[in-house]
């Protein structure tokens, strides 16, 4: 049984980061992020949900949402399931909070502060191949970033692969202890970081208080169920298809070796055809096993680009099964 929670589960996440007892955490975790760029040194929660400003728009809800004293806004965002469009989701919330700074009367002269959109992604996006990915507004020509109003920083955990022995920054610090977290036994680099004494305290299960415990656990069940129609659908559909592809390569090959055999002896035909049938019976089989996976997936109401990251399918061919 787990000592520690899950912070990829959404509530999880939150009561590690998202509480005024946890508030120098996530202060701590911004400022490694952010080191040479930004230094926070004080937060304030803010609303979390952001309503419509139309009848047909659409409403925003984060998993964390702050500002420092200087007016500057974070949202802090953490994703477990892939989502086809998660950048383009980020650009919307970070331009959402650009707007609501909207001030009337003639003095505003758009006085705007920075929003800063950061998000952890329990997943390959497939649009990038490293752990991070900064997005700033830069002028094109030169490189250099031309406004420091708009910041974004995507963290992809599945490329994070370091040893404990191996991390030597704040950062590594923080990743490492997040990825690994629900498998530990105890927190690490307690003494590089001072503060993940607290963050032992409040990542442990039974500290827990019983409400806490219940709506963590609900969405541990959630994301857990999720996990498992996910495994299935790509291990069922994907053993499935790599049997008929085989078994059809198989047949393919002993038809053209006997047609070869008439030709140039029996055994030499055989034993070519066989060999070439076995060779495209596991290319056709590998082929099926991820067209069976992707129909799969497809059942199951996973996302187009989902099902193309996981089996390097491109659309069309998703679209035609």
């Amino acid at each position: 049984m787990a000592i520690f929670i899950n912070p990829f589960v959404d509530r999880g996440f939150k009561l590690l980061f998202g509480r005024e007892d946890s508030k120098a955490l996530l202060i701590d975790l911004l400022n490694d992020l952010l080191e040479g760029e930004r230094a926070i040194v004080e937060l304030s929660f803010m609303n979390v949900e952001a309503p419509a400003d139309c009848p047909d728009g659409r409403n925003a809800v984060f998993d964390l949402k702050c500002k420092d004293k200087d007016g500057a806004v974070f949202i802090v965002e953490v994703q477990n399931s892939l989502q086809t469009y998660f950048y383009e989701r980020g650009l919307y919330y970070l331009c959402r909070m650009i707007c609501d700074q909207d001030r009337k009367g003639e003095q505003w002269n758009f006085s705007l502060c920075p929003v800063y959109g950061i998000f952890f992604l329990n997943f390959k996006s497939g649009k990038n191949d490293k752990v991070r990915t900064d997005i700033v507004l830069a002028n094109r020509e030169t490189g250099c970033q031309a406004s420091n109003l708009l910041r974004e920083v995507f963290i992809e955990m599945p490329f994070f692969d370091k040893k404990e022995e191996e991390c030597k920054t704040g950062l590594d610090y923080w990743l490492y202890t997040l990825k690994y977290m629900e498998q530990l036994k105890t927190i690490p680099f307690k003494g590089q970081k001072a503060l993940f004494e607290r963050l032992e305290k409040l990542a442990k299960i039974v500290n827990l208080n019983k409400k806490e415990r219940m709506e963590y656990e609900e969405c541990l069940k959630v994301y857990r169920d999720n996990q498992n129609v996910w495994d299935y659908a790509i291990e069922k559909g994907y053993q499935e298809g790599v049997d008929k592809g085989l078994a059809d390569g198989m047949k393919k090959g002993l038809e053209k070796g006997m047609e070869e055999g008439r030709k140039e002896g029996l055994e030499k035909g055989m034993k070519e055809g066989m060999k070439e049938g076995m060779k495209e019976g596991m290319e056709k089989g590998m082929e099926k096993g991820l067209c069976q996976a992707a129909i799969k997936m497809k059942q199951n109401g996973m996302d187009l680009a989902t099902i193309m990251s996981c089996t390097g399918l491109d659309a069309d061919t998703i679209a035609e099964l």
